[in-house]
């Protein structure tokens, strides 16, 4: 979409411009999609089990806040890319696109680091049935996310 976008801002060719406004609505598609299955996703962690996230929230909730932090940017950038073809300068324009890609890519990102650590919980002890020496960032980097293979 963005690369698209500069294209047609470089050469002129109106085809670029149609080809970038066409990725920019399957963007927004696909941008609905994952909004709803995420939200339904938050609430089913939330009200299916409680127990766990009371549990585990402290190691886990730094990636989930990350991601929603994510997807919230990559909401607003969306809006003024969508709304802003011939609202907003060119270059601001192209700008948002850029943050809607980048914000995306994290909100991936963010996504997959807590599926793994829900393969592969670390970042904390158990003592007495309770999660002590919490270390969210340690939670953040198991192994489980990491390209490499472990024997």
């Amino acid at each position: 979409m963005v690369v698209a976008e500069r294209r047609w801002q470089r050469s002129g060719d109106p085809i670029f411009l149609e080809l970038a406004r066409r990725w920019a609505k399957g963007t927004a598609i696909l941008f609905a999609v994952g909004a709803v299955s995420g939200t339904v996703l938050s609430f089913e962690l939330g009200l299916l089990w409680p127990g766990f996230m009371a549990r585990a929230g402290a190691v886990i909730g730094l990636p989930f806040a990350l991601e929603g932090f994510a997807f919230f940017s990559e909401a607003i950038f969306l809006g003024i890319y969508l709304y802003g073809w011939d609202r907003i300068s060119p270059r601001a324009h192209l700008t948002a696109g850029v943050l809607v890609a980048f914000s995306g890519a994290l909100s991936g990102i963010f996504v997959v680091i807590a599926n793994a650590w829900m393969n592969t919980p670390t970042g904390f002890e158990l003592v007495n049935d309770q999660l002590v020496h919490i270390d969210p960032i340690a939670a953040m980097q198991n192994r489980a996310r990491s390209p490499r293979r472990y024997t």
